[in-house]
């Protein structure tokens, strides 16, 4: 279970990191129709991986960081 969730945070993340290398593509033509889409889905792929992220709980510690 825990590797699955992991899996799914990796390939949310993975997608919002996409988004956000394409928003800076279109920032820099002026698109601003490609920016607001690709801001966009950035956001909702990283609310994604947060929702994902949120089910993991931290392993016990023995000190440390």
């Amino acid at each position: 279970m825990t590797a699955h969730t992991f899996d799914a945070v990796h390939e949310a993340a993975s997608i919002a990191e996409s988004y956000a290398r394409m928003a800076t593509e279109f920032a820099a033509i002026g698109d601003a129709r490609g920016l607001r889409y690709a801001l966009r889905q950035a956001a909702v792929a990283l609310a994604s991986a947060a929702d994902a992220a949120a089910l993991l709980k931290p392993t016990s510690s023995r000190g440390g960081a």
